[in-house]
């Protein structure tokens, strides 16, 4: 309802000891030349389908999340459709691990249930969906946080970064991967290629330290 007025911005939390330090890694998937083919000028929302249904691209997430130390939260959009299947997907990978999977149907005492249990855990993973653990929740112990689904929303990413930011005793960092797809084609670039660099943007802009790595999924 009117223009927005920026009090203090998270560096200088970081800086004043007030939030635990970031470190974005932003992962860029290079996804093979005939599946790049398929969705040239296709609608934003044909490249999601394809990217949330992507085995190899969902063998990444999960052996991502499998090779990291300390808790993890793992952000995703769509519930049954990638939420469900990272699930089990990660569960059947765990290893004796605690994983814990939340969504909009969860019930709220079942989700503050799992927010006690992390908080004892050191190695856990949670798959949660961006409408419930982008704002309101609070997690100390999570170090490290995965953007599993593609999203625009600057005000919405920066929420879900905060989840990894809250400090606890022995805790001094966050780990945050970002994911994004390369789909290009000759000319033609990818929508959520596009927003990724917009997301690129908004850590520059919050001057985070970030480092770009590329991954081949052929």
């Amino acid at each position: 309802f009117g223009p927005t007025h920026k009090i203090i911005d998270t560096k200088e939390l970081i800086d004043s000891g007030k939030l635990a330090a970031i470190k974005v890694k932003c992962l860029v998937l290079s996804h093979p030349i005939e599946e790049r083919k398929k969705l040239i000028a296709g609608t934003y929302q044909d490249e999601v389908e394809h990217i949330i249904s992507f085995e190899p691209r969902n063998k990444f997430i999960r052996n991502l999340a499998i090779s990291l130390k300390g808790n993890t939260l793992i952000l995703y959009a769509y519930v049954e459709k990638h939420g469900e299947v990272l699930h089990d997907m990660i569960r059947d990978k765990a290893d004796g691990r605690k994983v814990f999977f939340v969504h909009g149907g969860t019930d709220t005492s079942d989700r503050e249930a799992i927010r006690h249990i992390t908080e004892g855990e050191e190695d856990a993973i949670i798959i949660a969906s961006f409408g419930t653990f982008s704002t309101g929740i609070n997690i100390p112990s999570i170090e490290n946080v995965i953007f599993a689904s593609p999203s625009k929303s600057k005000i919405r990413n920066l929420q879900s970064i905060g989840r990894g930011l809250r400090l606890k005793d022995g805790k001094t960092k966050c780990n945050l991967f970002d994911i994004a797809d390369d789909l290009h084609w000759k000319s033609w670039k990818n929508h959520t290629l596009n927003h990724a660099a917009e997301r690129y943007k908004t850590y520059a802009e919050e001057e985070f330290k970030i480092k770009l790595v590329e991954v081949d999924l052929c």
